[in-house]
């Protein structure tokens, strides 16, 4: 009987603790949902531009000549939401595209004066305040975050637009 009653109890205890890493982890989650989408309207209302388009002007202003295909690796994203997301900075005046000298084929994407400004006006704000925090996890939390929001992303609904692709890497058991 009293092992029965201490199963119980263990059972139990571990259950609440359960239910308490639950709902440290889904309110951590929303604390983080609700931080990035406040950083993110304050710098769509700036600038006028959705937050993808911040996201490729980083990524090309960190890497000049930077390729469309490795922007769409970069950046998680399909070629077409890529290609679209380009069209907008170059409409914008953000960024050009220039043939590479050895080779006519390749296109490479370069922030313009204007991306520049853009680039300096909002520095540090939504797209480089998460890209810092990250960078200052230790190797530890850096692996376990990466992979504890792979596991996460595996069991939600891909999205709607389908734009997101998320790369799958073996994980070491």
């Amino acid at each position: 009987m009293i092992s029965t009653g201490n199963r119980v109890r263990r059972k139990s205890s571990r259950a609440d603790r359960r239910a308490i890493l639950e709902s440290e982890a889904l309110l951590a989650a929303r604390a983080l949902v609700d931080r990035m989408r406040t950083l993110y309207r304050e710098l769509e209302r700036l600038t006028d531009a959705p937050i993808t388009l911040h996201r490729a002007l980083v990524c090309i202003g960190n890497q000049p000549g930077l390729p469309a295909s490795e922007l769409a690796r970069q950046l998680g994203m399909k070629k077409p939401a890529v290609s679209q997301a380009l069209k907008s900075l170059a409409t914008r005046g953000w960024i050009e595209r220039r043939r590479h000298d050895g080779d006519q084929r390749s296109v490479q994407i370069h922030a313009t004066a204007a991306g520049e400004k853009i680039l300096k006006a909002t520095s540090g704000r939504a797209v480089v305040t998460l890209q810092r925090a990250v960078r200052n996890l230790s190797s530890g939390d850096l692996t376990r975050l990466a992979r504890g929001l792979e596991s996460l992303l595996s069991l939600l609904p891909e999205s709607s637009a389908g734009a997101v692709v998320t790369q799958r890497r073996p994980t070491a058991r």
